[in-house]
């Protein structure tokens, strides 16, 4: 495999696309773009779930953004509260956000 990975489903793909984006062979634009990627990766690990549905005047259990709540087509107001995500892709890669930390550290360090 040469230059950006087409494709990125395991943790050797990462691994290769830091070591490319370190590399003499690496456009600015790819940097750029692979920065991104794990930024995405370390940034995107909670998720909304329904917690319940409030009354009429029921203040939300807490602030934004840790709860958030949602009005139905049909009037009725849902609180979703913000927990971590088990399945987000940092995990099925299995890196954890220190781990991609110290990748983005280490190319933007090299630039």
């Amino acid at each position: 495999m040469y230059g950006y990975p087409k494709i990125i489903k395991t943790r050797a793909d990462v691994e290769y696309l830091a070591g490319y984006m370190g590399s003499k062979w690496a456009t600015e634009e790819n940097v750029q773009r692979g920065l991104a990627f794990l930024r995405g990766l370390r940034d995107n690990t909670s998720r909304y779930v329904f917690d319940r549905t409030l009354a009429e005047n029921e203040q939300p259990s807490g602030n934004e953004p840790q709860y958030r709540v949602l009005t139905t087509d049909d009037g009725a107001r849902e609180q979703f509260v913000l927990e971590d995500n088990p399945t987000a892709r940092i995990h099925q890669l299995g890196f954890t956000q220190a781990e991609v930390q110290q990748l983005i550290d280490t190319i933007e360090g090299a630039r």
